[in-house]
């Protein structure tokens, strides 16, 4: 009764860690993520229940999957209720983001919609969304939150594209078929080239250069959508955008923690340095 889709986790995990590592973890934080983490398991029993695994599993699993669902919503409010009275409001108020969102990527997965191109760019938008009230209830600035909630849309997009793309050459036979896939090589290496143009340039905008941390996902996806590899490479496909991942979590807590040495220090200087 967990989820089967293996780069959701990352999705998920990534900017929760980056903004735990990043930021001072509070109560509240601990407990949001607590409520997020139920949230997220329960996509897998509410697909069973609503037969999108399968005639067999619906009949044979449901009684599983409503005790697995009840005890998650269970988790979820006890989590979700104190850790939201314990967060700052502007926290509280964007909760509601990244639960609108997941509402909608529940709608579309019990329709069967999950693994079509709308489904995976909302769930990736849900799952990213979560660092903006996990990053205030850590003590993050809001400019802060959002870098890492779009540093990790940004790469998940990227990422997902890159595997559409690699099954949709391998699958396609007609000549209209390979069109398709060319232009849409073509279009996400120019996509790739923008994101490290902008990473590139981040350095030169006051506070900007965490935008840099988006580099090493852009980076590998290009190499992997001009090498045009098969489906059977997957795989090796998986764990490159896993190790380029964390590359930028490493650079974004980096970044996060020379920002706040930089406050730090700057809330005690005698005049303005900029």
């Amino acid at each position: 009764m967990i989820p089967r889709e293996h780069g959701a986790y990352a999705e998920l995990l990534f900017p929760m860690v980056a903004v735990f590592l990043g930021g001072s973890p509070t109560t509240s934080s601990w407990l949001l993520a607590i409520a997020g983490l139920a949230c997220f398991i329960m996509n897998e029993p509410l697909l069973v229940l609503f037969g999108q695994r399968g005639a067999r599993t619906q009949r044979e699993q449901s009684g599983r999957a409503r005790r697995a669902l009840t005890l998650l919503m269970l988790v979820a409010i006890a989590a979700g209720i104190p850790g939201l009275w314990l967060a700052p409001q502007l926290a509280q108020y964007l909760v509601v983001l990244p639960l609108l969102l997941g509402v909608g990527v529940m709608m579309m997965a019990i329709q069967g919609l999950e693994r079509s191109g709308m489904g995976e760019t909302m769930a990736a938008a849900a799952l990213s969304s979560v660092a903006l009230p996990l990053g205030l209830a850590s003590g993050l600035s809001m400019l802060a939150s959002s870098a890492v909630a779009g540093i990790w849309l940004v790469t998940s997009l990227l990422g997902t594209s890159v595997v559409r793309l690699t099954v949709a050459r391998t699958r396609a036979k007609t000549d209209e078929e390979l069109r398709r896939v060319r232009a849409a090589r073509v279009l996400l290496i120019l996509v790739c080239l923008a994101v490290i143009g902008v990473g590139a340039a981040a350095p030169l905008a006051p506070r900007g250069w965490i935008l840099t941390a988006a580099l090493p996902v852009a980076v590998v996806v290009a190499a992997i959508a001009v090498a045009r590899p098969t489906a059977r490479s997957l795989r090796t496909i998986g764990w490159g955008l896993v190790l380029a991942n964390v590359c930028t979590l490493v650079a974004v807590v980096a970044a996060l923690k020379l920002i706040q040495d930089f406050q730090a220090v700057k809330s005690t200087l005698p005049f303005p340095m900029f």
